[in-house]
């Protein structure tokens, strides 16, 4: 996409530097051109037999380069593209010296001409001298039961010059069709183009408009004079009306009547006086031959002008008087002396910007120039729609993956999302099954387990012990029921929350410990910053099953005064001590390590383990015992 981008832009530059093409924009409001008449058509024949004919006068000895045809531009029938144009045919050329001899210089009679739209298409071929030029078409555009062909303007090019236009050259045709100001035979030759006058790139300069006084154009009209320098060989004198601002018709400000004088000195009677033109439709270029007759002055005189803003208004963009030296034309008036009458004091603009060679902000150009810039527009044109269009295809193509991969996307964040909750679900289930296994764990073998002893010391107190083994027993019950009772709390207290703070589970170490050893004292020494420090529910378990590990057996054996816990977080690390002052005991005696101090030692080593912990255990016989814990905590 960024290559077609990039391709765009680039063709989009490339377009700006043709003449622009004005059809569409401004379409023709008279002179469509040449229509021939209809042809029938029939099932086993959809061939046509019509031809045009340009000839020139005696023995015509000039060589002709190139010939141009502009498609008609009939908007009623034809609002997107041009009108009739011929699908199959040929143009020949025929010489002085064999005149019933023809040489084709195109062929399109075995294949249908690519369609130019509204653009001219131009051929160009080496020189050859003709004494006349024929158009002949075999397929035209079809309708119903009938074909027929269009054209706008037939150009003939000599050297770079329009040779079609002349009066004096013999335009013939096999058939016509006529209605003016639409279409006639001779408007094929008139330089009355719907494609637009010969303008080329932009240029910001002014055109020449001017506004009257009612009274001035009564009684004295404005007159335009141009002083050619010197005598030259006049052709013809070519008119590029301006558009005025605000104004809905480009060409509504040209004169409507005006007459033209050529003269070969100011004080001289004219040589060439043209009778009252009067223009009632709009143009875009007017065209008017002059015999080539030599003279060094021209002279414009304004007899009516249209009105805007209830005042009479003159806009015009460019005068060109065309003059031919042999076989070479030239604007003759560019940049020359011109000079107005009855020109008000506070004119906006010079009279000079009509021999400026520029016509609403551009260049004007030679006809040959610009018929083949428009000939080579199209393939521009064409490019640029080729590329705009694929540009599309692909900005749908993008916009349909874009569409793919959200809804591809929202469907596997779906799908994730159920297996996620089927997920989450597993875990809470099977949590909540590991939950009840140590449930059902720890009531087996912390509860039965003492129920169990608690029921055999009761059977053995049935047979009449001594008061003093009575006592005692009595004693060990009431121990057991106590470590019973503490650990149904503390099963009940793990089910309550997953996670509990340092703080708070350090408070129930110290309740724990002195509800175990009630018969002892016990100094707790916990830090004061750990308030934010979290501990799981697995992890607190086994601290709490180590540590009361380690308080029943100093409750059961040390027969200890004091217990003195201390705590410390440092770097993450948790440090549980727990030291007493009891009878201590050697941890390398067998006897010891078969008892259930033994069995006891092992319970607590294994919970370390699996804390991730290390646990070391010092103690001498006479001497206390000290526990010390060592943990990460995150």
């Amino acid at each position: 996409m960024k290559a077609l981008e990039k391709r765009e832009q680039a063709l989009k530059r490339q377009l700006e530097q043709y003449p622009p093409l004005e059809s569409r924009d401004n379409p023709p409001l008279q002179y469509f051109g040449y229509l021939s008449g209809r042809h029938p058509v029939s099932p086993t024949n959809d061939t046509m037999e019509a031809w045009l004919q340009l000839s020139f006068p005696g023995k015509w000895t000039t060589s002709v380069d190139g010939i141009a045809l502009v498609p008609a531009y009939y908007p009623a029938f034809s609002p997107e593209g041009n009108y009739g144009f011929p699908k199959r045919f040929k143009i020949d050329v025929f010489s002085h010296q064999e005149p019933n001899l023809p040489v084709t210089v195109v062929d399109w009679t075995t294949a249908d001409f690519p369609d130019p739209g509204l653009h001219p298409v131009f051929f160009s071929f080496p020189q050859s001298d003709v004494q006349s030029v024929r158009i002949t078409v075999t397929k035209g555009e079809r309708q119903a039961d009938s074909q027929f062909f269009a054209l706008d303007e037939w150009m003939v090019f000599q050297n770079g010059n329009n040779i079609a236009p002349p009066a004096y050259q013999r335009l013939e045709a096999s058939d016509s069709y006529n209605e003016a100001p639409y279409w006639k035979l001779p408007y094929l030759t008139d330089r009355k183009l719907q494609v637009g006058r010969n303008l080329h790139t932009v240029h910001p300069v002014p055109d020449f408009i001017q506004y009257y006084d009612e009274q001035t154009i009564r009684d004295h009209p404005p007159e335009i004079e141009i002083d050619l320098g010197a005598q030259h060989n006049i052709g013809r004198v070519e008119l590029y009306p301006a558009k005025v601002p605000d104004m809905p018709i480009p060409e509504f400000a040209f004169p409507l009547k005006y007459h033209i004088e050529l003269r070969r000195a100011l004080n001289e009677n004219p040589i060439v006086q043209s009778a009252v033109i009067e223009e009632t439709l709009p143009s875009r270029m007017r065209w008017h031959p002059l015999s080539a007759v030599r003279a060094r002055f021209l002279r414009l005189t304004l007899h009516a002008l249209p009105r805007h803003n209830d005042r009479p208004v003159f806009a015009m963009a460019e005068i060109r008087v065309i003059g031919r030296e042999g076989d070479q034309q030239e604007n003759l008036a560019a940049g020359k002396t011109i000079r107005m009458t009855r020109l008000p004091e506070d004119a906006g603009t010079a009279p000079a910007l009509l021999v400026d060679g520029f016509g609403n902000g551009r260049e004007i150009i030679q006809e040959h120039d610009h018929i083949e810039q428009l000939a080579e527009r199209k393939k521009v044109a064409e490019a640029l729609a080729q590329t705009q269009h694929r540009l599309l295809i692909a900005r749908a193509t993008r916009q349909s993956f874009y569409w793919t991969i959200g809804i591809g996307g929202g469907i596997v964040l779906l799908f994730s999302l159920i297996l996620w909750i089927a997920y989450q679900r597993t875990i809470r289930q099977r949590a909540l099954y590991e939950l009840r296994q140590q449930i059902a764990a720890d009531l087996h073998d912390d509860i039965s387990s003492n129920l169990g002893t608690i029921s055999m010391i009761a059977k053995r107190l049935q047979q009449d012990p001594p008061p003093s083994l009575l006592q005692e027993k009595l004693n060990e019950i009431g121990h057991i029921a106590q470590e019973s009772f503490l650990s149904i709390k503390e099963i009940i207290w793990h089910m309550d929350s997953d996670v509990v703070h340092l703080a708070e589970m350090f408070g129930h170490i110290e309740k724990t410990a002195r509800s175990i050893l009630a018969g002892s004292q016990v100094i707790c020494e916990f830090p004061d910053n750990v308030a934010e420090a979290a501990v799981p529910a697995k992890t607190r378990r086994n601290i709490m099953l180590l540590v009361k590990e380690a308080l029943y057996n100093c409750a059961k054996y040390a027969k200890a005064e004091h217990m003195r816990i201390h705590a410390d977080l440092r770097h993450c690390v948790l440090v549980l001590s727990m030291k007493d002052d009891g009878c201590g005991f050697d941890p390398a005696c067998a006897q010891v390590a078969n008892s259930d101090t033994g069995r006891g030692l092992a319970n607590m080593e294994r919970r370390a383990r699996l804390l991730g912990a290390e646990l070391d255990i010092f103690s001498e016989p006479g001497k206390g015992t000290e526990v010390t814990l060592s943990m990460p905590i995150k």
